[in-house]
């Protein structure tokens, strides 16, 4: 029995796809890291049919059955999944993790008559509002770029023709709010940093912060739905939730006290109209320590698999935050 033991249902006909995906995860997230976490995971928050790693490959799931793995019912259903794992460890072992991947993608295809094309081989950010594959999508020079490689490489590794490049919109390296599924959800947020409140800004928009400059306060709102949030005080601890967003309510409206935050937890609660129409929503956000380069996207306070449960690090200031 397989280690997730059919819990999203049983497709009962053949794949008639992949979705390839990035595990957001460190050097040792590998197989046999997954083959214990998983057992132990709310598989509800999302699992693969393979997690291919620089110690194998582990199967978690029969192809046969559904795997919980893009947020989407048709992607969930029909198609396979596959993990490329370790995809914040090192490069050349990620690059060596991928290519096993795609070949694991091209026996499937052969085993179930899948032709490589835009259509059967898909990215998990065509259809959900996500980064990943994150990784790949930067090594092959967008999400166009890697869209075509997959489906090339593993066309090559079938014996098959070369398609043209994949012309691809749907998504890029910096997600766009629309690739939720046109849910419509905005996440309007901001700062403050040295002493100032800085404007607004809505989703990817823009960042909320000053480079170089720590952020000791912020607000959040959004459209639809609910959200609640709070931050961590750099050497002190955890201050309470906040669900308000006005720079005048210092109880609820807005997270912080004036000191320096090294952390923020975001969660989204989805309003019944989208979930109905789109499945649950997540907050995604990521902050910068100051003058350094981002942290991986987090997902509401998702542990495991790469997610702390908050973006930022205990004892080291942030200077920009980004939310959608």
């Amino acid at each position: 029995m397989s280690i997730c033991r059919g819990v999203a249902g049983r497709r009962g006909a053949n794949p008639v796809g992949i979705f390839i995906h990035n595990d957001a995860g460190s050097q040792n997230a590998n197989a046999a890291f997954y083959q214990k976490w998983l057992q132990t995971h709310n598989l509800e928050n999302g699992f693969a049919h393979y997690y291919v790693a620089q110690d194998g490959i582990l199967q978690a799931e029969d192809d046969i059955n559904h795997a919980w793995h893009c947020g989407d019912t048709n992607g969930n259903n029909n198609y396979l999944s596959i993990e490329v794992c370790q995809s914040m460890g090192d490069i050349d072992i990620f690059k060596s993790n991928e290519e096993k991947a795609l070949q694991l993608a091209a026996q499937k295809c052969k085993q179930y008559g899948i032709e490589p094309n835009q259509n059967t081989i898909r990215l998990h950010q065509e259809v959900y509002a996500t980064l990943c594959p994150h990784r790949s999508v930067e090594i092959h020079g967008g999400a166009s770029g890697c869209k075509t490689y997959f489906i090339n490489r593993i066309r090559e590794l079938m014996g098959l023709a070369e398609m043209p490049k994949v012309t691809y919109t749907g998504a890029s390296n910096t997600v766009k709010p629309a690739q939720t599924g046109d849910t419509g959800v905005v996440f309007t947020y901001g700062v403050k940093s040295g002493g100032r409140i800085l404007p607004f800004v809505t989703n990817l928009s823009d960042f909320a912060g000053i480079q170089g400059i720590p952020i000791t306060d912020a607000a959040i709102k959004v459209n639809k739905g609910s959200v609640k949030y709070r931050v961590h005080i750099k050497g002190g601890g955890w201050l309470p939730w906040v669900t308000g967003c006005n720079w005048n309510d210092p109880i609820n409206g807005y997270a912080g006290n004036g000191q320096i935050i090294d952390a923020i937890e975001v969660y989204y609660s989805t309003p019944e109209d989208i979930v109905n129409k789109y499945g649950y929503q997540k907050a995604q956000y990521r902050i910068s320590p100051v003058n350094g380069n981002y942290y991986s996207w987090q997902y509401d306070n998702e542990t495991g698999n790469g997610q702390d449960g908050y973006a930022g690090c205990f004892g080291v200031a942030m200077d920009r935050f980004q939310l959608f």
